[in-house]
């Protein structure tokens, strides 16, 4: 997006955020800016720091205690206040590439029928912090990929048109239509990396981390505390963020988003937004067959056993 629509969208600088010398973003980031022309601002930090500095305020902006969307959109809270701080009142993400493209790795897999029913379902729920975490720092993030127009052209592509084997043999991979137009960008051999891979949060996921921070009998206390409060735990890091959560909505009152509704979820109690909804953007909780289940009628169980 910065080095093919970066002057059509207005953009003067760049914004990278590196928390770890695992992180696979900054060569392409830093090719991206010189090649665009563009100021390029490098933010390195730790992860102790990160988190203290803006991991009150993503949970404030989504409302949520997922670790999945709490490692991505912290780096990019990050990259935005630094944005912010700097006076700059725009910016601009990639967000909508891999859901409308094909970018993640779970669909390759699927029938191209089965693909493309994926493909729309994620064109019609997906969300992204950006924009939220741009409204509470004051800055207005624009999403090409997700103009109405952007996402009709994506959805009149199948999957053949999408996915396809990597040149470097390392699997299928998706977003071909990008890298296929723009054979010149920087990162149009790149792999798939999450957000939370390519600036480092990725080793908050791994076992060791949250073990320095909280003991063991302090995990199992605080497990069965959030069970008291009918929220389930998964491990150290759902536990540290939840506890951020409840820290900034006391007594887990979220404004906007009502518990033990009409469709709650299992594992927290938090409302889901649509009937369709297999994943909690509150604690993260996912069950694929979580609606077959709940959406069965009554007595059907009754009379398969008959």
């Amino acid at each position: 997006m910065v080095q093919v629509g970066g002057r059509e969208l207005g953009l003067s600088a760049a914004f990278t955020v590196i928390c770890s010398d695992e992180a696979t973003d900054l060569q392409y980031a830093a090719a991206s800016a010189a090649a665009s022309g563009l100021t390029h601002h490098l933010i390195r930090i730790s992860l102790p720091d990160l988190l203290r500095r803006y991991l009150p305020l993503v949970v404030r902006a989504i409302k949520s205690f997922d670790p999945m969307s709490l490692r991505n959109d912290v780096a990019i809270a990050c990259a935005l206040s630094e944005a912010a701080a700097r006076g700059y009142r725009c910016a601009a993400t990639g967000d909508g590439a891999d859901e409308l493209l094909g970018g993640y790795g779970f669909t390759h897999g699927l029938e191209p029928a089965a693909w493309a029913r994926q493909r729309d379902h994620m064109a019609t729920v997906m969300r992204f912090g950006s924009t939220t975490l741009g409204q509470h720092l004051g800055l207005a993030v624009a999403s090409p990929f997700t103009r109405p127009g952007v996402v009709a052209a994506a959805q009149a592509l199948g999957k053949e048109d999408c996915v396809a084997a990597s040149d470097a043999g390392e699997g299928l991979q998706g977003k071909m239509p990008l890298r296929q137009l723009f054979p010149h960008v920087s990162s149009a051999r790149r792999r798939k990396d999450p957000i939370e891979v390519g600036c480092g949060t990725t080793a908050l996921s791994r076992p060791g981390y949250f073990d320095s921070l909280i003991s063991d009998s302090d995990f199992e206390a605080g497990v069965a505390a959030a069970a008291a409060e009918g929220v389930a735990l998964r491990d150290k890091e759902h536990l540290s963020y939840y506890r951020v959560f409840r820290e900034v909505f006391p007594g887990g009152q979220v404004p906007g988003l009502p518990r033990h509704g009409s469709d709650p979820c299992p594992k927290c109690g938090y409302q889901f937004s649509t009937r369709t909804q297999t994943f909690c953007v509150t604690c993260g909780h996912y069950d694929p067959a979580l609606r077959t289940r709940h959406d069965k009628p009554a007595g059907a169980s009754k009379a398969v056993a008959a």
